[in-house]
């Protein structure tokens, strides 16, 4: 899984991109295998200022060509980078649940017709 990390205003940013990776491969885990990259946006919102304002935005490109967005906010960097892998995990959780479910509900193949004579 390749992880890309953009960012606004963050000054270490390589100690960010470790923390990114290490908090991706322990939140998705068992369905790392699913995921071919990750877009890791991170943003300090209204700067010095304080409050709940950073912000990450995730964009996950899957292995069947889809792209999942999440976004989340928290007063701390880690805190949103976490929610934003969350949401983006549940999907993927979701996503192949339904996948399932459609083949396990689905009619059985329509065999062919032989034309005995």
């Amino acid at each position: 899984m390749r992880i890309e990390l953009l960012h606004r205003h963050h000054p270490r940013h390589a100690d960010l991109h470790e923390a990114v990776f290490r908090r991706a491969t322990r939140l998705l885990g068992r369905m790392s295998h699913r995921v071919d990259g990750l877009t890791v946006s991170v943003a300090d919102l209204n700067g010095p200022k304080g409050g709940v304002d950073r912000q990450c935005q995730v964009e996950a490109r899957l292995h069947d060509g889809r792209f999942l967005h999440a976004r989340a906010r928290s007063a701390e960097v880690g805190k949103a980078v976490d929610a934003a892998l969350h949401k983006i995990l549940k999907r993927i959780v979701r996503g192949r649940e339904r996948h399932v479910d459609a083949r396990r509900h689905a009619p059985p193949p329509a065999r062919g017709i032989s034309a005995a004579g």
